[in-house]
């Protein structure tokens, strides 16, 4: 199951598929019922129909707040962790060596290293290569910061110390960000309103209809599929977007070639 919500694609087809077969099993169920040409009887399974129907719904609202606002939590992460590297980055200018000098292309690597990390267009092994380097570089940062305050307590190495902070402050959030995913009960209780929508909704029906048939199944399908889609961190058609890492990475990398070139 987690293989296809990691892949909304797959997903939709798969839901599709499963939805038609138990609307069919549905449709056949009806044949057998004693009573399936009383009023009352059709009435009922109307009835039926219709409050599973709103059940569901009222569900895939719910699934679809919960998966639009780890989405947007995930989107505001990448724009505050670029703002605190491009923070460290300056004040680490203003230290004294050997953090003056080695901080900023340490800085520049780290940009780099998230976003391989995060990007998707990376395989898992890259990205677990990215994520290795990313501890290496905070550890390295954190050691000469340490080595700088114990040497010398100034307001100007505090502030670089609480940036710096931040920035392995927010690289635990990140990956919390990633982890945190809509729980699978919610998947399961979908998945069992969505199949017995479908098994009332070809039971109640007299005849067949292209129409009644495959709209609420494409419907159901394409709400559990792009839920999916936004609640997917890794895979998937709707990603978010690293442009302020990539950013600030061209912009870092701007100033260290105009640092290295020659003065005319």
């Amino acid at each position: 199951m987690m293989y296809l919500l990691d892949h909304p694609a797959a997903l939709f087809i798969a839901t599709c598929v499963v939805l038609l077969l138990i609307h069919e099993i549905g449709f056949r169920l009806r044949a057998l019922a004693k009573d399936r040409d009383e009023k009352e009887w059709e009435k009922q399974v109307h009835e039926t129909r219709n409050q599973i129907a709103l059940l569901l719904s009222l569900l895939l609202g719910f699934a679809m707040t919960m998966a639009v606002s780890r989405f947007d939590e995930r989107k505001k992460l990448v724009i505050d962790e670029a703002n605190a590297i491009g923070t460290a980055y300056l004040r680490a200018t203003m230290q004294a060596e050997p953090i003056r000098s080695t901080t900023p292309a340490l800085l520049r690597e780290y940009v780099d290293s998230r976003i391989a990390m995060f990007g998707n267009d990376n395989d898992e092994h890259a990205q677990q290569g990215a994520a290795e380097r990313s501890k290496q570089i905070q550890d390295e940062l954190w050691s000469s910061v340490t080595a700088a305050a114990q040497q010398t307590q100034t307001p100007i190495v505090a502030i670089y110390v609480q940036a710096l902070n931040d920035v392995i402050d927010l690289d635990s959030e990140r990956v919390a960000a990633v982890l945190n995913r809509i729980p699978i009960d919610i998947w399961v209780l979908l998945a069992l309103l969505s199949s017995l929508t479908s098994l009332v909704v070809g039971y109640g029906q007299r005849h067949r209809s292209m129409l009644a048939t495959f709209v609420p199944v494409l419907m159901v399908a394409i709400a559990v599929s792009l839920i999916a889609d936004l609640d997917t961190p890794a895979s998937g058609f709707i990603q978010v977007s690293q442009q302020s890492l990539q950013s600030l990475s061209a912009e870092l990398h701007m100033q260290l070639a105009g640092v290295k070139k020659p003065a005319h």
